[in-house]
Formats: structure tokens, C-alpha cells, sequence
């Protein structure tokens, strides 16, 4: 099943590493926004040349609560061992892309 939405990304800085198969490897964790005081936390892994010139691209303009529109797939729930439990979903990436930030438009007043 596929995922497509617009995710948001956390304070945690966006990992760039090599996969044992060798290719590039882009790991983010992303927020899913869904109320005030309902927040989804995704951890996406990207691998590939896409991934890689992704970063190279925009690695500088990956800041936290930047948003990008995601489509993932294979995603599946994780339990983290800590106090008081926490879940967050992990996915693999098939398509990233930036949403660009709003333009500050200086008024004349």
C-alpha cells in the first residue's frame, strides 16, 4: 500500500549514510500533523540516486518543520522501548520533494 501526503520534518537532522548494498541513503524523521495535540512521527528511509541528488540539492534547506510532500510505501508500525512507550511508523520513500517555503512579501505602508 501506498502513503502520499504532505509530512513535516522534526528537529532531528536528516542522516545521510551508504546502504550495505553500497547506494545512497537518506534517512528522515518526518511529523504527521493531524490535530493540535495529535502528532504522528514517520521514519522514511530514501535510497538510490534520487536520494542522492535530493540531498545534494537541498540538504541546506532541510530545516526543522520544513514541509515535504512524500509518496512511501511498505510502511509498518514500530514500538519503541522507552518511558512511556512511544510508536512511530517506518516507511521506505518512493518519491520526496520540498515544499518551498512562503515568499515574506515587504509591504508599503
Amino acid at each position: 500500500m501506498r502513503h502520499t501526503g504532505t509530512l513535516y520534518l522534526s528537529k532531528t537532522a536528516p542522516q545521510a549514510s551508504t546502504a550495505r548494498c553500497g547506494a545512497f541513503q537518506l534517512q528522515m524523521l518526518l511529523y504527521d500533523r493531524l490535530g493540535t495535540h495529535h502528532i504522528e512521527p514517520w521514519r522514511v528511509t530514501w535510497t538510490g540516486r534520487s536520494a542522492q541528488r535530493f540531498w545534494l540539492e537541498r540538504a541546506a534547506t532541510l530545516k526543522p518543520g520544513a514541509a515535504v510532500v512524500v509518496d512511501l510505501e511498505r510502511a509498518q508500525i514500530h514500538t519503541l522501548h522507552c518511558r512511556p512507550p512511544r510508536s512511530e511508523l517506518l516507511a521506505t520513500v518512493v518519491s520526496c520533494a520540498l515544499v518551498p517555503a512562503r515568499s515574506r512579501e515587504v509591504s508599503n505602508i
